[in-house]
């Protein structure tokens, strides 16, 4: 079987943070009879390579001084600009085209599309013409821009309805497909944890450490656990590291500092997989205070979450988006209203003072996502979707509109 998986982003090189979800699942594909190639546009002028020897077919769209459209800060991000919606264009031509032509090449049988819009645009014309078989799989961030623009509402209702699957990172991903194009039969297809657990003896904290990763931008709501910390700050000495980079972090960092924290947090930007490891072993607690931006757009599932809870930590997190998929209320972890730096405090203080809670949660989170979000899984149910496609095999897996 064939497979060509499209996506905006993926890693440039072999030691490249980008989708490490997505490579994950690719590489676990490796154990079932499925040739994978990943489509995928350029990055400055970047030439098709390979990638944990899985090739990387690249396409051109711009002069590479400019071919920046995606990977780092996210295309979604980026399009707020005219200048980076005026690339879009070429984008999609120069994408429709070179899938056209590499399901010819390479005789695909399945196109499994990533982010519908505007990727499925590329899979029309193999689905037409050659009869190619379609996943669609949904994140959140396409369905949110559908939220705030008619015409996009319009073009991705059609094409999840003229994909032959359509797949979400998590319910609410599931709710919002439905809610968009009136299909209520999303696979939901989660991903595992991409960090690997720290083994060993790790030296003990001078002071609790409360640790956040991810990009940072307006979604993850850095700046509520920022004006939370003064309160939490005059009962409990805390260090704060938080991770990632993006185009909120100086205005963050510049939030801390007006805070008084810059003693407190700290924020190292992109850190290795090694490093990433030992933070999430030393860490306190883990938070993921993540809100619904401006444009709509919340968090579609949380992988780092999974990974918090691999390690078994107790984790808080925004009751929004994909989250309660990984988080139980009091049983996997605690959730609090989005924006309301109060219960975030309190959230943390009472994890804080309470070290039997933060066994049981970590303990009972570990548990959960050992059993739903195990890459094995996963990556059996994503062959079971591109087996129903290609042959008789009958689709078992439960569908959000069973589940």
């Amino acid at each position: 079987m064939n497979v060509g998986v499209v996506t905006s982003t993926y890693a440039r090189s072999e030691d490249d943070c980008q989708v490490p979800w997505m490579r994950e699942l690719i590489v676990q594909m490796k154990n079932y009879p499925c040739n994978i190639r990943v489509l995928a546009p350029a990055f400055k002028g970047l030439k098709s390579h390979s990638i944990d020897g899985v090739p990387v077919h690249r396409f051109r769209y711009a002069p590479k001084s400019i071919e920046t459209l995606t990977h780092d800060e996210g295309a979604p991000n980026k399009v707020r600009s005219l200048f980076f919606q005026l690339l879009a264009i070429p984008y999609i031509l120069m994408g429709a085209l070179s899938v056209l032509w590499w399901c010819v090449k390479f005789k695909i049988q399945v196109l499994h599309v990533h982010w519908p819009f505007p990727h499925g645009l590329y899979a029309i014309l193999p689905k037409y013409l050659l009869g190619v078989k379609i996943v669609a799989m949904s994140h959140g961030a396409e369905l949110a821009i559908a939220r705030r623009s008619r015409p996009v509402h319009k073009v991705l209702s059609w094409l999840l309805g003229s994909a032959d699957v359509r797949c979400t990172n998590s319910s609410h991903t599931a709710s919002e497909v439905a809610r968009v194009s009136g299909c209520k039969d999303s696979v939901i297809l989660p991903y595992g944890a991409t960090v690997r657990c720290k083994s060993g003896t790790l030296e003990p904290l001078k002071k609790p450490l409360l640790l956040f990763c991810g990009r940072l931008v307006q979604r993850k709501g850095i700046d509520v656990l920022l004006n939370a910390l003064p309160k939490v700050l005059e009962s409990i000495d805390v260090d704060v590291v938080i991770t990632g980079e993006g185009d909120r972090k100086l205005e963050w960092e510049k939030l801390s500092d007006e805070l008084g924290l810059s003693e407190v947090v700290k924020f190292p930007g992109f850190v290795s997989d090694e490093e990433l490891s030992r933070l999430y072993a030393s860490c306190s607690i883990y938070v993921h205070p993540a809100i619904y931006d401006d444009n709509g757009d919340t968090e579609g599932l949380g992988v780092v979450l999974i990974e918090a809870l691999s390690n078994k930590k107790p984790v808080i997190a925004s009751n929004v988006g994909g989250i309660p998929d990984v988080i139980h209320n009091g049983e996997t972890g605690l959730l609090v209203e989005e924006k309301n730096e109060q219960a975030l405090t309190d959230a943390i203080l009472k994890l804080l003072n309470n070290k039997t809670l933060c066994s049981e949660l970590g303990e009972a989170g570990y548990l959960h996502v050992t059993r739903f979000f195990d890459w094995e899984r996963i990556a059996k149910e994503t062959y079971e979707v591109y087996a129903s496609l290609t042959s008789t095999v009958e689709l078992k897996i439960n569908t959000y509109e069973k589940a």
